[in-house]
């Protein structure tokens, strides 16, 4: 999986952006009262924004600080990152457009 650090829009407020599989895929990040990471929203060439209805669950904490640390370390190109982030896409891939997921191979 392609994993780079982008800097968050103004028109798309989260605390952490990332660009996947070439710029192709965005997924923005918030934090939870708890401190886990949670997905707000991801977009896809070819399919548009996924917001999902309602606020998905977090990230498992320890899951969580590794891919926080990552990104603030830029250090982003590790199997550790792709097999947290492909577990959480593949959890949830019913309301993040498993289609979309599939077809950039995310899952």
């Amino acid at each position: 999986m392609d994993v780079r650090k982008f800097e968050p829009m103004s028109t798309r407020p989260c605390k952490y952006c990332l660009a996947l599989q070439d710029y192709a895929v965005f997924a923005d990040f918030q934090i939870n009262e708890n401190g886990n990471l949670y997905l707000v929203r991801i977009s896809y060439d070819g399919y548009g924004c996924c917001e999902p209805e309602n606020k998905i669950m977090g990230i498992e904490i320890k899951n969580t600080n590794q891919l926080i640390s990552a990104i603030e370390s830029n250090n982003l190109k590790t199997q550790t990152v792709t097999a947290v982030l492909r577990g959480y896409f593949r959890a949830h891939k019913d309301v993040l457009w498993e289609d979309a997921l599939l077809e950039h191979k995310l899952i």
